[in-house]
């Protein structure tokens, strides 16, 4: 119910998953409060994947999570009509479920930053299963290459 009531808060839907070559590489038209984004995918560190002087997504990468959460509870994120399912998230190899960093603010900024809070989303059978209630701490050299069930979303303004 919270959940629920988290997204109407923030106004926001999700459109689609954006399939390429069979893996899921990220999500389109994420409304909030009348704004637009995409969500990409990327394996790799902090410091490796996010655009330099980026210190996290503040209240953004929280608002993001809940919206993906919601909009696979309803049904509404899917794939495009006729793809397939089971669909994996581009970089994740584990066929359980994959947990999906979002962070919201970090000491320092890419390509140098050191500690930052994340939002955690787990995907796991087409769609997102979970968020943290709470934001947790992490090392922003964590390299997500080397961990077969964990990538990083990427947040930008649509195009």
């Amino acid at each position: 119910m919270m959940t629920l009531c988290l997204a109407a808060a923030v106004s926001a839907h999700a459109q689609s998953f954006a399939v390429d070559n069979g893996v899921i590489s990220g999500v389109t038209g994420i409304e909030i409060q009348g704004s637009l984004y995409d969500v990409a995918f990327a394996d790799g560190s902090f410091n490796g994947v996010y655009p330099a002087q980026l210190s996290g997504y503040g209240q953004l990468a929280q608002e993001v999570a809940q919206v993906l959460l919601v909009a696979s509870e309803s049904g509404a994120l899917t794939a495009n009509p006729g793809e397939q399912r089971n669909l994996q998230l581009l970089g994740c190899r584990s066929r359980e479920s994959c947990t999906v960093l979002i962070p919201e603010h970090s000491t320092g900024a890419a390509p140098s930053a050191q500690t930052t809070y994340a939002v955690e989303v787990i995907y796991s059978r087409d769609g997102f299963r979970s968020v943290t209630s709470k934001l947790w701490p992490f090392d922003a050299s964590t390299d997500t290459v080397h961990m077969p069930d964990m990538l990083y979303a990427i947040i930008t303004p649509a195009r």
